[in-house]
C-alpha cells in the first residue's frame, strides 16, 4: 500500500512539474547535479506573450483590446533559462548555456552570462530542445523541454517589426510547414522619403544572419517610388543575395504584379535562396499576398492563414488590418474560388492558371513541407 501511494505521490508531482513549468508561478527543479534549481525542464513552456495568447487561443477575427497595428506587441516572449550553481564561485565565473534541438546536445547553440540565468528569444515552437550548462570546466547533466505548438512563430529582430517564420502551421493533412526557412518580415530600411537609413540594428543583422542564417533578401518595394531608399543591395551585408521584385498594391494587387510573382515562386523553387525573408513596408499586403498563396499551396487552413494576416496587428504597421479587406483582395477570392477539394488544391490550380509553372509549384511544395 505504502509503496502504491509512493508511487502515486511521484506521479502527481511529475504531472505538476509539466502543467506549471510554463505557467507564471515557475517551478524549479531540484537536482543532484553541480546546478540545482533549474527551469525550464520537463515542460511546455511558451513563446507567446500574454495578449497574443489570449488571441491565438479565440476566434482568428477576436483581437484583444489594444491590439491595432499602432505599437509594437509583435514581439515574442522570451524562454527564461535560470540555475542556481551549487560550486565555488568567484567575480570571473562564467556560464555557458547551450541548447540544441539534439539530444547528444550536436549543433547547440550558446549563451555566456555571467549570472544564473539567460533570456533566450526565437526558439521555434513545436519543438524539444535539450539544453546543459558548463562552468569552471564542468557541464551539467542534459535536460530538455518543449515549446508550445501554436504558430505563428513569431520573432524578435533589433530595430525591425512585424517579424515571423511562415512555418511552423499544420496542414490540411497533419504535418506542419517546415520552420527556418521563410522569414515575413517589414522593412530593414526607411523610404527615400524618409532618409533611405537602415533601421535594422547590428544586433538584429547579428541575429538574422547568424541565428537565422539568412540568405537572400526578397524586397517587393518599388525602387521606381523611392521606397526601397535607393539601395541595390542587403542592409544585412554582402553575403546576402539581394532581390527587388517591385510589386504595386494601389489597385488589382494580383493581376498588376504577375510577373513578379512568378519571378518570386521560381526563386522559391531554388534550394540555394533558403533561409529567406520575404518584405514589403510593413510587411502586411503585398507580403501578406506572397505568404498567403504559399500557405495555402502547403495545405495550411483558410482560418489560419486569417489568424496569421490579423497577427500583424500586433505589429506597428500603420493601421489596423481587417478581415473584410483580405476577403475583398483579388488574390483571396481567386484562390478561394478556384477548382478543387481543397485550399491546397484550390491554390495549386489558381497560381497554374495565373502562369506559375508547375514545377515551381511542385518544388516549393517539396521544399516546404
Amino acid at each position: 500500500m505504502k509503496k502504491s501511494l509512493s508511487i502515486l505521490l511521484s506521479l502527481v508531482l511529475i504531472v505538476s512539474i509539466f502543467t506549471s513549468c510554463g505557467s507564471e508561478n515557475k517551478t524549479l527543479v531540484e537536482t543532484n547535479d553541480i546546478i540545482t534549481n533549474i527551469y525550464p525542464v520537463n515542460c511546455e513552456v511558451t513563446i507567446h506573450t500574454e495578449k497574443q495568447t489570449k488571441y491565438l487561443e479565440n476566434s482568428f477575427d477576436k483581437l484583444p483590446l489594444g491590439v491595432k497595428g499602432k505599437k509594437e506587441l509583435s514581439y515574442p516572449q522570451a524562454v527564461e533559462f535560470q540555475w542556481t550553481y551549487n560550486g565555488n564561485m568567484t567575480e570571473d565565473t562564467k556560464y555557458v548555456l547551450s541548447i540544441s534541438e539534439n539530444k547528444d546536445m550536436s549543433n547547440a547553440k550558446t549563451y555566456t552570462s555571467a549570472t544564473e540565468n539567460v533570456a533566450v528569444f526565437n526558439l521555434k515552437i513545436a519543438t524539444t530542445y535539450y539544453w546543459t550548462v558548463s562552468v569552471n570546466d564542468e557541464t551539467s547533466e542534459v535536460y530538455s523541454f518543449t515549446t508550445e505548438g501554436g504558430a505563428p512563430r513569431n520573432l524578435y529582430i533589433d530595430g525591425i517589426t512585424n517579424v515571423r517564420d511562415i512555418g511552423g502551421w499544420v496542414t490540411e493533412n497533419g504535418t506542419r510547414t517546415k520552420q527556418g526557412l521563410i522569414y515575413r518580415c517589414a522593412r530593414l530600411n526607411e523610404s527615400v522619403d524618409n532618409g533611405g537609413g537602415v533601421i535594422i540594428t547590428e544586433n538584429g543583422k547579428k541575429v538574422m544572419l547568424n541565428d537565422l542564417g539568412i540568405k537572400t533578401e526578397i524586397d517587393v518595394r518599388r525602387a521606381s517610388k523611392g521606397e526601397t531608399g535607393g539601395i541595390t543591395s542587403s542592409p544585412l551585408g554582402n553575403t546576402v543575395k539581394y532581390l527587388n521584385f517591385p510589386m504595386d498594391h494601389a489597385n488589382d494587387i494580383l493581376n498588376d504584379n504577375k510577373e513578379q510573382i512568378i519571378n518570386f515562386f521560381e526563386t522559391l523553387a531554388n534550394e540555394d535562396n533558403y533561409p529567406m525573408i520575404i518584405h514589403c513596408s510593413v510587411g502586411c499586403d503585398r507580403t501578406g499576398m506572397l505568404v498567403f498563396m504559399v500557405n495555402a499551396l502547403l495545405g495550411v487552413s483558410e482560418e489560419d492563414l486569417i489568424r496569421d494576416y490579423m497577427f500583424s496587428n500586433f505589429a506597428n504597421v500603420d493601421n489596423k488590418r481587417k478581415v473584410e479587406t483580405l476577403k475583398s483582395t483579388a488574390y483571396y477570392q481567386a484562390i478561394t474560388s478556384a477548382e478543387g477539394d481543397t485550399l491546397s488544391e484550390k491554390a495549386y490550380n489558381c497560381l497554374s492558371a495565373f502562369g506559375v509553372p508547375t514545377e515551381y509549384l511542385d518544388a516549393v511544395i517539396s521544399i516546404l513541407c
